[in-house]
């Protein structure tokens, strides 16, 4: 599929297809939820046609990843975002075969939806129409509902049975701003780098990105111009922050340990009537931020892997919304 010079190439605003907006003047009621939404800077209210408007981030235009979360918070159905998130070419080129597309869980045909969540198990429910929160009630979560989310966590599987985290639950709004505050000063820095026009630091870029080639698709970067535009906002103003150390000693692969705890823990907390976004943020910015871990007590051998912010949705959005396709590949015995 990448042929050999293509994993060294376009790397800095490589070649994209974004979603486009599609906008419903007349059924649109003001409320601007989809603006405040948005993980990115993509959708943005504009005052004088009074209307959300997609903007762009230099190349980066609309810089909307298909989230679909605008979609799915809008009360009315007046906006949508039609295609997808697509990099032709390049070290972050798309691996995708189809379009977006619907769930279809069954091996037939399936015209409504409605039809398909009757054949579907409670938890498969729970898995498929689950949504990122981004608006959070100022209502305060019951410690025992959050002992119930911890549960989850402890019960996930993991390498060994060895269980490599730590969990810190900060439910002090005071602590959770000032660590989004002091983050957002370093994901600042970072974005201002990858939005330069200058060649040594484009050239620095294409190096960072073959020794760390997670840390610097351009995706990040529209979510970081929302930070900067949000006034350091990264955990949303949620009343709960559940930060996720690993124990880096951990068997095999902590990483992997850590996102199975997670997302029991997200699952757990939807099924309670909560909402979650997971962050990584602010453990890619805790290296240059070491006043942050004081904050949070992390020492060794334990570090910051996620966190998974908490809290009752402004709004509930959890709904069936179409999802990037994922190459499968069978390897069946064949007939005799």
């Amino acid at each position: 599929m990448f042929n050999f010079l293509e994993r060294f190439t376009h790397v800095h605003f490589p070649p994209t297809v974004f979603p486009r907006l599609h906008y419903n003047q007349n059924a649109c009621i003001k409320c601007k939820m989809c603006v405040k939404a948005c993980p990115t800077s993509c959708l943005v209210w504009d005052e004088d046609r009074n209307r959300p408007i997609a903007t762009a981030l230099m190349e980066m235009d609309p810089a909307c990843i298909g989230c679909n979360n605008c979609e799915a918070v809008c009360p009315v159905g007046a906006i949508r975002m039609q295609g997808r998130y697509f990099v032709k070419k390049g070290r972050y080129a798309t691996v995708r075969e189809k379009d977006r597309d619907m769930t279809y869980p069954f091996d037939r045909e399936r015209d409504k939806l409605e039809e398909i969540e009757e054949e579907l198990t409670e938890t498969e429910r729970l898995i498929l129409k689950r949504r990122s929160i981004r608006l959070f009630k100022k209502k305060e979560v019951d410690k025992e509902l959050l002992l119930r989310i911890l549960e989850a966590g402890r019960f996930a599987p993991s390498a060994g049975n060895c269980q490599p985290y730590k969990f810190v639950v900060v439910t002090d709004r005071a602590i959770n701003k000032e660590i989004d505050i002091r983050c957002a000063r370093v994901l600042y820095r970072i974005k201002e780098l990858y939005l330069t026009k200058n060649r040594l630091k484009k050239a620095l870029i294409y190096l960072l990105s073959y020794l760390s080639v997670n840390k610097w698709d351009q995706r990040p970067i529209a979510a970081m111009e929302k930070i900067w535009r949000e006034k350091g906002v990264i955990t949303f103003d949620a009343p709960v922050v559940i930060h996720i150390l690993k124990d880096r000693r951990g068997i095999s692969s902590p990483d992997i340990d850590v996102g199975i705890a997670g997302e029991n823990m997200a699952l757990a907390a939807h099924s309670l009537g909560l909402g979650t976004c997971f962050i990584g943020f602010i453990a890619s910015a805790l290296p240059f931020a070491p006043s942050v871990r004081r904050l949070l007590g992390i020492k060794y051998p334990y570090e910051l892997a996620l966190s998974l912010c908490v809290g009752y949705p402004l709004r509930g959005i959890d709904s069936f919304v179409a999802r990037g396709t994922v190459p499968v590949t069978w390897i069946e015995k064949a007939n005799s």
